[in-house]
């Protein structure tokens, strides 16, 4: 059957696997008749049933039965997404904390580990990594004085960057549009055209994997032509950039965000750029260097 074709109720009691009744009230903060009604085939306001959603990892439309689940999560990894959630949103807000931040080079070195972490797939790791990563971060970002302001954007807005792909990864999408904006906000405010490029590229492809391929095409097209590097410029950092955004605007293109000419176009580009670079590169010169890489990582 398709995932559309269960009644609520079963898939309420499907994305709850590993969870009792008991649990998921308590996570979403309603009461177990609330969740018991619905797996009897009840309905639910829809504050409860956005907590509920909420509280399995997961969106409302997957609930309602109108996308159908892009992975199984475990318990752990369920409790994981919701306390980056929690962190994310405090952080763009700038909640204060008791935290004692570290450097910029210390937390440099804490994301570099949250970013091999989801390469890896150790989500549950990750999870715990950024929700002591933002906060800090943040608060560095904070107490930055003139001279150190533009580092610890960076620092920052790689976070929010990865956090975006972790929500990604687990298959909430408001929580990783949500933290890539914030983290687009943070580098437009900062100067930095070519992390705020690089976002915009990670946010095309959530929009790929969303089905909403016109949108990531427009947005992908959009910031390679705003940083299209000049034939004579070898600036590796800004053709890895423009190597990202051609191919999520060649991969939109090709599965119906433009037409196949439109698609061979980006793609030739991209080809070029890697041409160009002779491999893989690892950014730097910033607050945070990292792989520009085209593809999720393989799911567990």
């Amino acid at each position: 059957m398709q995932w559309s074709e269960y009644t609520t109720a079963e898939r309420l009691k499907t994305l709850r696997s590993g969870m009792t009744q008991e649990q998921l009230a308590e996570a979403a903060a309603v009461s177990v008749g609330v969740v018991r009604k619905l797996e009897r085939g009840g309905t639910a306001s829809l504050p409860s049933l956005l907590a509920i959603a909420s509280a399995l990892g997961t969106d409302i439309a997957v609930l309602l039965g109108q996308q159908a689940p892009r992975r199984s999560m475990n318990r752990d990894e369920r409790a994981a997404l919701r306390t980056l959630s929690a962190a994310t949103h405090d952080a763009a807000i700038g909640i204060p904390t008791d935290t004692e931040p570290g450097t910029v080079d210390e937390l440099r070195t804490v994301v570099q580990h949250a970013d091999d972490a989801y390469w890896a797939g150790r989500y549950t790791e990750l999870g715990t990594l950024l929700a002591a990563l933002l906060p800090e971060a943040r608060a560095r970002y904070d107490a930055a004085g003139t001279d150190e302001r533009e580092a610890a954007a960076g620092v920052l807005a790689d976070v929010f960057q990865t956090a975006g792909m972790a929500a990604n990864v687990w298959g909430s999408r408001d929580l990783a549009y949500a933290a890539l904006t914030y983290g687009r906000q943070i580098a437009v405010q900062a100067g930095d055209d070519l992390r705020e490029a690089h976002l915009a590229a990670t946010t095309a492809w959530v929009n790929l994997r969303d089905g909403r391929t016109a949108q990531g095409f427009a947005l992908a097209a959009a910031r390679a032509d705003r940083i299209e590097p000049k034939m004579s410029e070898h600036d590796p950092d800004r053709l890895s950039v423009y190597g990202q955004l051609v191919t999520n605007a060649a991969v939109a293109a090709s599965r119906g965000g433009a037409s196949a000419d439109t698609a061979r176009e980006y793609l030739s580009q991209a080809h070029a750029v890697g041409a160009r670079l002779g491999g893989e590169y690892a950014r730097g010169g910033h607050a945070q260097p990292y792989t520009v890489r085209c593809t999720p990582p393989p799911r567990p």
